[in-house]
């Protein structure tokens, strides 16, 4: 179970093995610590000594995400014990298995793009979702033909690749959004319009279940195969992620958006930034959340999208250990 901590006021407490949640100092709910899987702070608050080591305790991590959609922080329970996997980890930047691994991760995330557009396509008979799918298609089978090398030796051409389909890809999406949201392309992190300050935000949140998952499996989030090292930043984390967005995040937005649950007029512009003020904050994560717990069939089973992401994790784990072979996750419109 996700707990999601929003407003202001609140704090965080432990009662015998019970997180306490107090508004103002008042009691506002209490939650068995081994029933939660991760708690997200999305307003301001605290957090006692006590109720920090139960969480730790019970595996619970806790992750803070500011207005713009970025993690501020990450309190996690101690790190796992396997120092292997994580050598291996650090060897495979030299060798083939980057390569692979950075392959994997961006042949998914294509797929994903492909499968999006082909469902909206399919619900909305539409023509140009369908060209934009086909053209998306070409840009797959590109990956496919990129020898697997070191990462260093093949890094330009996937990411060139990569660029050159979510050109198309982000095109699509605007086709099928109101134009009153101002939405042109993907802005990344510095959000321009109200659709990606959405999308930065329910990364944001994506970003903190990968980081778990990472985490459990003993793999350092830090050292990425695709994304470039940078101080500070969880390259692995943002690898891993390619995987998940457009099926987690993009489709969640989409729904918000296109179902008029989220309006321009939950959003404050003040000078360059936008803010997404508490309804819509409270709606995007409760359906990414609500998308994270949704099973789909995988492995010839109905599984959740939180297991899945778990079972790439260790796969990673498993790959890097040379004792299975990894296959980048996807789905087939």
């Amino acid at each position: 179970m996700k707990l999601v901590v929003d407003g202001f006021g609140k704090s965080i407490a432990k009662r015998d093995n019970q997180i306490v949640i107090k508004e103002n100092g008042k009691e506002k709910d209490f939650f068995l610590a081994k029933d939660l899987s991760q708690i997200l702070i999305l307003g301001k608050g605290s957090i006692t000594f006590d109720a920090m080591k139960l969480l730790a305790e019970e595996n619970v991590d806790c992750l803070a995400i500011n207005w713009k959609g970025n993690v501020d922080y990450r309190l996690s329970p101690s790190e796992m014990k396997n120092v292997n996997i994580k050598k291996e980890q650090y060897f495979a930047l030299k060798d083939n298995r980057s390569g692979y691994l950075a392959k994997s991760f961006i042949k998914a995330k294509i797929e994903n793009q492909k499968a999006t557009l082909g469902t909206l396509a399919k619900s909305r008979d539409d023509d140009y979702l369908r060209s934009q799918r086909d053209k998306i298609s070409i840009f797959s089978s590109k990956i496919d033909l990129v020898a697997i090398l070191p990462i260093d030796n093949i890094k330009g051409t996937i990411f060139g690749i990569e660029g050159q389909a979510s050109i198309e890809y982000w095109n699509g999406i605007k086709h099928v959004l109101n134009g009153e949201f101002g939405f042109v392309s993907r802005s990344g992190r510095y959000a321009k319009d109200p659709v990606n300050s959405m999308l930065n935000y329910g990364y944001a949140i994506l970003q903190g279940e990968i980081w778990r998952a990472l985490h459990l499996a003993g793999l350092d989030p830090y050292c990425g195969f695709l994304h470039s090292d940078r101080y500070g930043r969880t390259s692995l984390v943002f690898d891993l992620m390619e995987e998940f967005r457009q099926q987690i995040v993009d489709k969640s937005v989409l729904s918000l958006l296109n179902k008029n649950q989220v309006k321009k007029a939950d959003f404050e512009f003040n000078k360059g930034s936008i803010i997404i003020l508490e309804k819509a904050r409270h709606l995007l994560a409760s359906s990414i959340l609500d998308k994270l717990s949704s099973k789909i069939a995988f492995n010839e089973k109905n599984t959740k999208y939180s297991s899945i992401i778990n079972y790439q994790a260790k796969l990673i784990a498993k790959f890097l250990e040379n004792k299975d072979m990894y296959t980048g996750f996807y789905l087939r419109w």
